[in-house]
């Protein structure tokens, strides 16, 4: 099985965003006006003037993750992916997040499904620091069928603070920040092999979960359910913190050698070449794959290159610095995210390379 087959096909959709955005037209702020775009490499968040600072703009929503998350009805984890699919974009380009706004889209109200989604998205603004600022209900008989869950991030960050992979070179350090699990990409393929497992939701997990990642929402076993609901992780903390306090002066290395930040989303390792036109990236010592995804490879008959195309395989984002700084970097990381460590170096290839020779990539 493979992302496309299972009604995904995420060069096509490479293809159709390259498409709306050719046709966009220029903005009318032009530069030195509040609001004028920033040109920014990579593409995790949109960045506008505004005076001495720079506003980021982020918007995404949880997917198909949200069709499992309604079956069983426990909801309380989707307003935390909402949540961290923004703010985690804003990030990789040193942006603070501070606001958020919401988007909520149903065929019918319901005051219990309402309720655990403020409680859920107020629980994803915690953990991100972020002000919930507003938002929009819409009920659409006809046009919704079920609930839908999107919203925007807005961050900022102070004139010449932004982190966007141009001083990268050959030689940088890549550390990989553990992830909680699949969190809101591939839930296509997700649910497709999960009806190839012919496992209920409900079913006890068909792999070892005994760690504390899972967060809990029943009783007795470990449900394969919560496995793959488990919460999206927002990396404000430590990542946020570290940015903040190399600016200070007080962190574990200068700003600038915090040369770029991925948030390994859909697209997977490929999504590391968005950082730079030439370089490339060597996943040496890869951080341990999560039970989940071995699971999901071996039921759906997987390939290697497609899960780490597909999913974060065990890593949420990663940090590239200076090679010089990296072991204090790592240290201080890992003191806030235990299992952070470097993984690779930046090379001169032009692709991303792991330690699996099957895994590569050469585009986005």
């Amino acid at each position: 099985m493979d992302y496309a087959s299972s009604g995904v096909d995420i060069d096509a959709e490479g293809r159709a965003i390259s498409s709306l955005v050719s046709a966009l037209g220029s903005s009318v702020r032009k530069t030195g006006q509040k609001g004028a775009p920033v040109p920014l490499p990579g593409g995790f968040g949109g960045i506008v003037e505004f005076g001495d600072s720079r506003l980021v703009l982020a918007t995404d929503g949880v997917g198909s993750k949200l069709q499992l998350a309604s079956q069983t009805g426990w909801l309380r984890g989707v307003g935390i992916d909402c949540i961290a699919m923004n703010v985690n974009d804003l990030i990789c380009v040193g942006a603070e997040p501070i606001a958020f706004v919401d988007y909520i889209a149903v065929p019918k109200t319901d005051t219990t499904v309402h309720s655990e989604l403020g409680h859920s998205l107020a629980e994803g603004c915690r953990q991100a620091r972020v002000t919930l600022a507003g938002g929009e209900t819409a009920t659409l008989p006809g046009i919704v069928t079920e609930l839908d869950l999107s919203g925007t991030a807005l961050g900022w960050f102070p004139l010449g603070g932004e982190i966007t992979g141009e001083r990268l070179q050959t030689g940088d350090s890549i550390i990989g920040l553990p992830s909680s699990g699949i969190h809101s990409n591939g839930f296509t393929l997700v649910r497709a092999v999960l009806e190839r497992s012919g496992l209920a939701l409900s079913a006890s997990a068909p792999f070892d979960t005994d760690d504390e990642r899972i967060v809990r929402w029943k009783e007795g076993e470990v449900t394969i359910g919560e496995v793959l609901l488990n919460p999206t992780m927002i990396y404000v903390d430590p990542v946020i913190d570290l940015v903040l306090s190399c600016r200070a002066g007080t962190g574990p290395c200068s700003s600038k050698e915090i040369k770029a930040i991925a948030h390994i989303t859909g697209g997977g390792l490929s999504n590391l070449l968005r950082l730079h036109d030439t370089l490339g990236w060597h996943i040496a010592e890869p951080l341990p794959v999560h039970p989940e995804f071995s699971w999901i490879a071996e039921v759906g008959s997987v390939s290697a290159r497609e899960m780490h195309r597909t999913f974060n395989m065990g890593m949420g984002m990663v940090i590239a610095v200076s090679d010089d700084v990296s072991d204090d970097v790592v240290a201080w990381l890992s003191e806030r995210l235990p299992g952070s460590r470097k993984v690779g170096s930046v090379t001169d290839s032009g692709k991303v390379t792991h330690a699996d020779s099957s895994v590569f990539f050469d585009h986005y």
